[in-house]
């Protein structure tokens, strides 16, 4: 299964300059290991370490830096990490696959009236549509990613075939340099290293996320089945306590300007000016169920199920 046959070691440690703040001494601590890929939708779990409302609800929380999704996903399920985040495309086929893998949080939710990622071409390029796609090169973060699948369902909106596209994973801050160097026609990025390619005039965005839906759960935070069922209070309270943190930071955006600039690397104008995540405050089934469509049209995954099969039922809005 080569999509999660990736090594744990492209797993990066590093973020030992985020000291968690104010956080008091509890006799019964609860370890919890968690890890992420570095974006703005990491905020509300960010802010809830940093504040310390994990550490006053009984967790202890430790966070790493990963490469991918994907890799994360691996990692949880061989042990390393008891929760992890992904985009949620890559959950889907762990789910075709028989993987015990269960959603426990929202990470973020995408809103087409406030676009923070899609496709990346040159400023001057003359792509548009999903027409001018055809038979280019796109640099993708990852096959399964839900950035192959929101690319093909604008392509198939705007006249394109997807089918005629050739796929290359890239890493998304490698994208302005590949396209630079005409080693692709398009990448695939989000903020905030979209951010910081738009305001350098590296880039110009198409917006191909949209074209799932005007509303989607686009990332999530998952933990096996198997720790759900042995660590039940564990998983409703660090469900609660992003929640909580999530109804703060999307309506605190400039206070958490310095969390997200220190955890990305992005330079702190950049994340003060491009447009936040909305960090999803609950897992709301009706915004899962069109990704699924979606990557079922796509070919993702070759059958579509109820969105509630992969969401745990304890933390699910009713």
């Amino acid at each position: 299964m080569r999509r999660f046959v990736l090594r744990v070691c492209t797993l990066a440690l590093g973020v030992s300059l985020l000291a968690p703040i104010g956080a008091p001494a509890q006799s019964k601590m609860v370890t919890v290991r968690i890890a992420s890929i570095p974006n703005d939708d990491m905020t509300s779990v960010l802010y809830a370490w940093r504040s310390g409302m994990f550490a006053r609800a009984g967790l202890d929380v430790h966070i790493d830096k990963a490469s991918s999704g994907a890799a994360v996903a691996n990692a949880v399920i061989g042990g390393t990490y008891d929760i992890g985040k992904s985009s949620i495309t890559p959950l889907f086929d762990a789910y075709e696959k028989g993987l015990p893998l269960t959603i426990v949080a929202c990470a973020a939710v995408y809103d087409a009236k406030e676009p923070y990622g899609g496709m990346v071409v040159l400023p001057d390029s003359p792509i548009n549509t999903g027409k001018d796609m055809n038979g280019k090169i796109m640099g993708i973060n990852s096959l399964n990613d839900i950035g192959k699948v929101a690319m093909d369902a604008w392509m198939l909106k705007t006249g394109g075939d997807p089918k005629t596209v050739k796929f290359l994973e890239l890493p998304m801050s490698a994208a302005p340099a590949a396209l630079a160097q005409h080693r692709i026609d398009a990448g695939q990025m989000t903020n905030p290293p979209l951010a910081a390619a738009l305001a350098a005039h590296q880039v110009r965005m198409i917006p191909t996320f949209s074209a799932i839906a005007p509303k989607f759960l686009f990332s999530v935070w998952f933990t096996t089945k198997d720790y759900a069922r042995t660590h039940r209070e564990v998983v409703k309270t660090f469900a609660r306590v992003v929640s909580q943190a999530a109804r703060y930071v999307n309506t605190h955006h400039q206070q958490t300007v310095d969390l997200v600039s220190e955890w990305t690397g992005i330079d702190r104008a950049t994340v003060a000016t491009m447009p936040r995540v909305e960090n999803g405050e609950a897992l709301i089934p009706a915004q899962l169920q069109p990704v699924i469509d979606a990557a079922v049209r796509d070919g993702t995954i070759k059958k579509a199920f109820p969105a509630t099969d992969i969401l745990d039922p304890d933390v699910t809005a009713k």
